[in-house]
């Protein structure tokens, strides 16, 4: 629940601070919830709610802006070949860790090594994201109020509506049989 009531305040976040900031300050907070868990007993039920929200919360941190991230970086042409990328990646970690932590499980006898394990790859998400130089949102300009109502989008679309329409009048006109 708490994933889910912070995914707004997230994206308004970065879209302020930067998603690459935003998403390392999620790993911060999902690493701190991992050490927290690492004390928790049967006797702490409600620091356990506390931890797992702020683990909710780191964790929709960073899945707000991951895929973003990854649309950012293609070019209109790549967007599905990245895509399938990120999530040939993300399943493959969904595959492959319940296997690796459940050996690990099974030879110290105990469950409460998972909070470390999920620690330790979250430091090594931070290590990686560290690194990453592209993908990060472009900051939007601040507007005077005047300019607040000037939508370029729209002088940007009847520019190429009529390159498009020149184009079509120099083929016809040409007599090559081309699409456009």
């Amino acid at each position: 629940a708490a994933a889910i009531i912070s995914y707004l305040p997230i994206g308004i976040i970065a879209t302020k601070k930067g998603r690459k900031k935003t998403i390392l300050i999620g790993i911060v907070e999902l690493f701190t919830a991992f050490i927290l868990g690492t004390f928790a007993t049967a006797n702490t039920a409600f620091f356990v709610y506390i931890v797992m929200a702020l683990a909710g919360i780191g964790w929709a941190t960073i899945n707000v802006n991951s895929y973003p991230m990854i649309v950012e970086m293609a070019k209109g042409n790549n967007v599905g070949k990245y895509t399938g990328y990120y999530y040939s990646a993300s399943m493959f970690a969904q595959i492959l860790t319940p296997i690796v932590s459940g050996v690990i499980m099974d030879l110290t006898g105990t469950m409460t090594v998972l909070f470390p394990y999920c620690a330790i790859f979250v430091a090594l998400a931070f290590c990686t994201m560290f690194f990453v130089r592209h993908g990060d949102s472009k900051p939007i300009p601040k507007k005077s109020a005047l300019e607040a109502f000037d939508n370029e989008e729209d002088n940007d679309n009847v520019l190429s509506y009529n390159k498009f329409i020149e184009k079509g009048k120099q083929l016809f006109e040409s007599g090559k049989k081309e699409y456009i």
